[in-house]
């Protein structure tokens, strides 16, 4: 790992654990392995740090996003895939899907702030990605009739909250992935629909 990816790390478990205000660039160093100035090297201060951080890990989860399999036998494992992918991205980066869910819905009104950007095309994605899984879904038969555009965004909210409850440490509980996934899968799927 590069010292930048250690000043990042080092920084989103701190702002995670102690807040923005509660760290300092000295404490971030110390804990990166690096000296303070080469934080000032790579960033212009602890903004511009915390930026990089959400910066980075929407990039990183928008790289999962399009690395999910598109072209399934049943349409239904693309649903599930995506359920599976917000939650093991909590999994795998607990601090910054903290400090994301932690900080965005406080900057959605700033129309510069980088979580406006990465939240509208946050939403873009899933609303296309699960409105042709459902259509798919439907026209093989595989679906109930419904009604595509509520549909998608009860989706998007139950992926959402739910991602946003794990992110935050207000749920623990290692079952409700499964049950969001049976849920989906009983709320959407055909009676004779095989999966």
């Amino acid at each position: 790992m590069n010292k930048k990816h250690q000043i990042l790390n080092a920084a989103a478990k701190l702002f995670a654990t102690q807040g923005f205000d509660g760290t300092t660039t000295l404490q971030i160093a110390t804990e990166a392995g690096v000296t303070e100035p080469l934080i000032y090297y790579h960033f212009k201060g602890k903004d511009e740090l915390f930026t990089s951080i959400l910066q980075t890990a929407f990039e990183k989860y928008f790289t999962r996003l399009e690395n999910l399999p598109r072209r399934t036998t049943i349409q239904f494992v693309q649903i599930a895939n995506l359920i599976n992918l917000h939650f093991a991205i909590v999994d795998e980066m607990p601090n910054e899907t903290f400090l994301v869910m932690n900080t965005c819905p406080v900057k959605l009104n700033d129309p510069d702030h980088v979580c406006r950007a990465n939240v509208d095309r946050q939403k873009e994605w899933l609303t296309g990605y699960l409105t042709q899984c459902l259509e798919e879904g439907i026209r093989r038969q595989e679906f109930v009739e419904m009604p595509i555009a509520p549909t998608v965004e009860l989706l998007i909210g139950v992926i959402s909250g739910l991602t946003r409850r794990r992110a935050l440490k207000l749920d623990s509980n290692r079952q409700v992935r499964t049950a969001t996934i049976d849920f989906c899968r009983r709320a959407l799927q055909a009676v004779d629909a095989k999966s």
